[in-house]
């Protein structure tokens, strides 16, 4: 009898002690996955570092933030919920951080997800007054169904064009359009007339103004009539205020519409402006 119990309670110790062992065993491997570092989250800081403010990044640098970028955006992809990917999320959403980082973080989030189906928190920033020029860059490589658009993407454009965003995201919302491939646009007349208004309304900005009238040079092909009567009345009106939009609605005419006008000159200052600011 004594010896029964004996063995039942050897038995009952080592059934415990492979117990535990398999306690120990789920604890060391939770608190080391928990410690340790992923591979997107090593190649997330590199990327960052390469961006602070002290650093300098020549070639080398370049391929190497093209390499970490393409590991993280396969990390994106293949692990949404990853910490990496939460990570990459809170630095993108961070303010506080260089707009470059974080504009290279939109362009991983769209290498990984594609134009059609980027992460929740992307659209929601379209519907902020901060951030322009992350919304810009939102606007540039996604399309506008998957930004949340309402009715056609020629609507979605041309209501933030007439809207009072951000010049940075107006001129986002004009290049989006003038990139469509599909032109028929251009001859509505309804369309044409929203643009008009914009023109002449002195309230819009130069710089988006003279995009506006190399538009009109795309309408011109395809509603000459009504297209030159909106710029021949532009030059003749103190609208023109600018020498580039002057000289840009000038050239139109005389390529297209075969008139002989003088195009104003355009000091080099007006030129670094146009292409710098």
């Amino acid at each position: 009898m004594k010896k029964f119990f004996k063995k039942l309670m050897s038995s009952k110790k080592k059934r415990l002690g492979a117990a535990v062992a398999v306690l120990v065993i789920l604890a060391a491997y939770f608190i080391i996955s928990m410690l340790s570092v992923s591979r997107a989250e090593i190649s997330l800081e590199k990327l960052r570092r390469s961006f602070d403010e002290d650093y300098i990044c020549h070639e080398a640098c370049s391929a190497a933030r093209a390499s970490e970028s393409a590991q993280l955006a396969r990390e994106l992809a293949d692990r949404p919920e990853a910490r990496g990917a939460r990570r990459l999320r809170a630095y993108f959403l961070d303010e506080k951080k260089p707009l470059d980082f974080r504009l290279s973080l939109l362009a991983i989030i769209r290498q990984a997800f594609g134009p059609d189906n980027p992460p929740a928190y992307v659209p929601a920033l379209m519907g902020q007054r901060d951030n322009p020029e992350i919304r810009a860059e939102i606007l540039t490589i996604f399309s506008p169904s998957s930004l949340g658009a309402v009715g056609s993407a020629l609507d979605y454009y041309y209501d933030i064009l007439a809207g009072n965003d951000d010049l940075a995201v107006k001129l986002a919302a004009l290049r989006a359009l003038s990139s469509l491939d599909n032109k028929e646009y251009l001859a509505d007349i309804g369309r044409l007339e929203q643009i008009k208004r914009l023109v002449f309304d002195s309230r819009t900005d130069k710089r988006l103004r003279q995009s506006l009238i190399l538009l009109l040079g795309d309408y011109y092909l395809f509603l000459p009539s009504e297209t030159k009567g909106i710029l021949s009345a532009f030059c003749q009106t103190e609208t023109a205020s600018d020498n580039i939009s002057r000289a840009f609605a000038a050239d139109i005419l005389n390529r297209l519409g075969g008139e002989s006008l003088i195009i104003p000159a355009i000091e080099a200052a007006e030129w670094d402006e146009y292409y710098n600011d």
